[in-house]
């Protein structure tokens, strides 16, 4: 998938071949910032997909259909990134400080996280790696031709996904204009587990290794730094 941030447009593409595919989504009014697949293991179908743009909405489409579902629409200023979790929620950073948390069969706000004093830029969660492979697990050398039953993918899916969380709660990092990192419990918490401080300039980019022990944050003090992923230090 990509967008088009001129035109305003969600292009979906064949990896093998490189042509698109079916039609191109339209309906956000300014620049499309960030996009997210529904996990596997929630919907074998894969056929879901939130995008998020400068107009301040969420929307989730339906790609095989090629309709829009809803529009989730409560920050006030662009959407910065979006993160589609593994339990059913939907996360969304904003230059209005603040960041969601949207429950992603209804598009209801269940919570806002509130504490970083600028622009949120980027999220990330600790098990961005397994929903991102699904049922694949490269560290083994795993291939699924041979699994032709949707089921059976997203029932691999699900396997990986609570192994990977060892038996506790998705944790979600953010990176801010304000140099800092907060690392929440968002489905249970709006408070902070941690504040973690240590850049002397933006941070842009934030990323869970794919055991989900450690974080690396990026910033524009030429910096990378790599913090404890349990307790942010």
């Amino acid at each position: 998938f990509s967008c088009d941030i001129i035109c305003l447009k969600i292009r979906l593409w064949n990896p093998t071949t490189g042509k698109q595919i079916g039609q191109v989504f339209k309906g956000h009014l300014q620049w499309i910032t960030c996009l997210s697949w529904q996990p596997l293991h929630s919907n074998p179908d894969c056929r879901l997909l939130a995008s998020s743009s400068k107009d301040a909405t969420i929307k989730i489409w339906d790609v095989v259909l090629g309709h829009l579902l809803r529009t989730l629409s409560s920050h006030t200023k662009s959407v910065t990134c979006i993160r589609w979790g593994g339990e059913g929620l939907i996360y969304s950073s904003s230059q209005d400080r603040t960041i969601k948390v949207w429950k992603a069969d209804d598009g209801v706000l269940c919570r806002t996280l509130q504490g970083h004093a600028h622009w949120v830029n980027y999220l990330a969660l600790n098990t961005d790696y397994v929903l991102r492979t699904g049922s694949f697990d490269p560290s083994k050398g795993e291939k699924d031709e041979f699994i032709t039953e949707s089921n059976e993918l997203k029932d691999k899916a699900l396997q990986r996904y609570l192994q990977a969380k060892g038996g506790k709660r998705e944790r979600l990092v953010s990176g801010s204009d304000d140099f800092t990192l907060f690392l929440w419990d968002p489905e249970e918490s709006k408070n902070p587990l941690a504040r973690m401080t240590g850049h002397q300039a933006l941070i842009n980019q934030v990323s869970f290794s794919p055991d989900g022990r450690l974080i690396a944050s990026a910033a524009f003090d030429k910096s990378v730094k790599i913090w404890n992923g349990d307790n942010g230090k």
